[in-house]
């Protein structure tokens, strides 16, 4: 089985940003229906709403505002490999939360986590 290559990801939210790294976790909460008509010591659930959380890391710029927390704007985020062929995801992002690490001798970074308001759409272009 051949690998999938991976050449480029770019992360447009306010402008285009240079990530270091991003996650986009898609997931179903759970309805747990069980009662007591069913079978002994099984339980039964329903899928539930869709939840989708997103997470990314940047170099932090002296000088340069940090983005703006609580706020909903449009994110694309394009996932190329090296003959040109991609994916988009796009959806409203929230950002929740930042946190700011860095240490002597190393790139101060930034990290943001937020939340998709709405759907998150998912286009391909071979």
């Amino acid at each position: 089985m051949a690998k999938s290559e991976f050449a480029r990801g770019t992360l447009t939210y306010s402008g285009e940003i240079g990530v270091t790294d991003v996650t986009i976790d898609d997931t179903y909460s759970e309805i747990d229906v069980t009662d007591t008509l069913t079978t002994y010591s099984y339980s039964e659930f329903l899928g539930g709403r869709r939840s989708i959380s997103v997470s990314f890391s940047t170099f932090k710029s002296a000088g340069v505002d940090d983005k703006t927390l609580n706020a909903s704007a449009s994110m694309v985020l394009k996932v190329e490999d090296s003959a040109g062929a991609y994916t988009n995801y796009t959806g409203n992002l929230i950002l929740l939360s930042k946190s700011i690490a860095g240490t002597i001798d190393d790139a101060v970074k930034v990290s943001y986590s937020g939340r998709i308001s709405g759907a998150l759409s998912e286009t391909q272009n071979s």
